[in-house]
């Protein structure tokens, strides 16, 4: 309980989706350099932050993949592609030991309905960090 209510979006939920929604999580835990989900993948759930960080990197065309983002405690990742039904659009590495709680595909739509919307705002910040660091696709 004490990550959920140390996620912000989360703070929406009501006190019984809060307890379902921890019932629901799946702790796992990551080696420094160990990369928890890849670019181009079949999306399977979400990753909550509990301890550590992770950095997210992505990549365009031929090369290795820049890092776009930075995620620490309380912050989460993955949900792009469960939103949008796409494959996974970056690849997360731990920077560090890190601890996640992985909530899975299913739990995520039955549970964070009362999310998405945030969720959703979300994606224009993902795109602008896309064109800070790669360019617009017209360039």
């Amino acid at each position: 309980m004490a990550l959920i209510d140390s996620v912000p979006m989360l703070m929406s939920l009501q006190p019984n989706e809060r307890m379902k929604l921890s019932d629901a999580l799946e702790l796992r835990y990551h080696k420094r350099g160990e990369c928890i989900v890849s670019e181009g993948d079949p999306s399977n759930g979400m990753y909550f932050v509990v301890d550590g960080v992770v950095g997210v990197f992505v990549t365009r065309g031929a090369g290795k993949g820049a890092r776009v983002n930075r995620i620490g405690k309380g912050g989460y990742f993955g949900e792009l592609s469960l939103i949008t039904g796409s494959n996974r659009n970056a690849s997360v590495y731990a920077e560090c030991p890190v601890k996640l709680a992985f909530l899975d595909a299913g739990a995520f739509e039955r549970m964070l309905g009362p999310c998405m919307e945030i969720m959703k705002r979300n994606i224009q910040n993902y795109t602008a960090q896309l064109a800070a660091v790669f360019g617009s696709e017209h360039d």
